[in-house]
């Protein structure tokens, strides 16, 4: 049950990260599937090397 949850959360943060990637300009699936995969590392350095948001 607990990796089920684990899977879940992991899979809605890469889905959030995919979206505001896009929306910044840069590849939304890779770094979506990067932060699904190794997400503890994937969020910390996407907040560092985040885009301006595109207008």
């Amino acid at each position: 049950m607990e990796m089920l949850f684990g899977l879940v959360i992991a899979a809605i943060v890469g889905v959030l990260i995919g979206k505001d990637a896009t929306s910044r300009g840069m590849s939304g699936i890779g770094w979506g599937l990067f932060s699904f995969l190794i997400c503890i590392v994937a969020v910390p350095i996407y907040l560092v090397v985040r885009k301006p948001r595109i207008a």
